[in-house]
């Protein structure tokens, strides 16, 4: 429809200038004004996009906010958003964010099942893990919503609440549906760990370590598994990347583990 109208509008400022060149003009300035004022919101994004590449999500969080508050954002802006809310430890306005498109009438089932998708891991940040998993279950089987995001979402809620060998059955379903997600793969390494069964735990971490990934959970994660193999070098490698790392309110290690870790590794050495 919006091809149609640009090319009605086209028409229309064609038949003005032949009639008069100063309507013309004027729609002209019109069509420009209006296409300045159309595009800002995503100029914001655009800005935001860059900074969160950058690693600033401040800048990025202000960015978005700039293109939410002009009340025309696309939804998928405002769902990333109340993503970046999340990674700069706001999870209540990203509720409130997410909450607001999730209420809304009009807005298309899909649309809000990516918007409650994300409210999960907003229940999750403020500790109501049993309400996180109820709502992606709700999407995931009875809003037959099954992606990559969610298959990890929901193994990383089940290693949570320390049944492993109901999480490994999931992580493993996961695997099978997506054996190249990161999430997905750490949920299944951690389920091992857990189990005790370190050799697969190692084999599954030693894949996403030779991607050269650049969070934290990968490496520390890693330098566990290493421990109970008995290989403290591997560990003490692993823990030297960690720096590296972007940490944000969404990383699931604390830095006071790092640091025990790293003790105990040179203890061992």
């Amino acid at each position: 429809m919006t091809l149609i109208y640009i090319i009605c509008f086209v028409i229309l400022v064609v038949i003005a200038y032949k009639f008069n060149v100063l309507l013309g003009a004027a729609l002209t300035l019109a069509a420009v004004a209006f296409g300045i004022y159309s595009l800002i919101p995503s100029f914001y994004v655009l800005k935001a996009n860059k900074a969160y590449q950058a690693g600033d999500f401040e800048e990025a969080k202000r960015q978005y906010k700039k293109a939410y508050d002009t009340n025309r954002a696309k939804l998928d802006t405002k769902v990333s958003y109340a993503y970046i809310l999340l990674r700069t430890n706001e999870a209540d306005e990203a509720e409130r964010v997410l909450d607001k498109i999730i209420r809304t009438k009009g807005v298309k089932p899909e649309q809000k099942k990516k918007a409650k998708q994300q409210r999960c891991m907003v229940y999750y940040k403020q500790g109501r893990l049993d309400e996180a998993l109820e709502e992606a279950y709700e999407i995931f089987d009875n809003g037959n919503y099954k992606n990559t995001t969610l298959y990890g979402m929901i193994g990383f809620f089940k290693y949570l609440r320390d049944d492993p060998e109901d999480a490994l059955e999931f992580c493993l379903e996961a695997y099978e549906y997506n054996s190249d997600d990161r999430d997905i793969m750490d949920n299944l390494s951690l389920c091992y760990y857990k189990l005790g069964q370190y050799d697969k735990a190692k084999e599954i971490s030693d894949k996403i370590i030779s991607a050269n990934p650049q969070f934290v959970e990968a490496y520390y994660h890693g330098a566990q598994i290493a421990v109970k193999c008995g290989e403290y070098k591997t560990a003490e490698e692993y823990l030297d990347k960690i720096p590296g790392c972007r940490w944000s309110s969404m990383t699931t290690v604390t830095h006071e583990e790092v640091d025990n870790l790293i003790k105990e590794v040179r203890e061992k050495l």
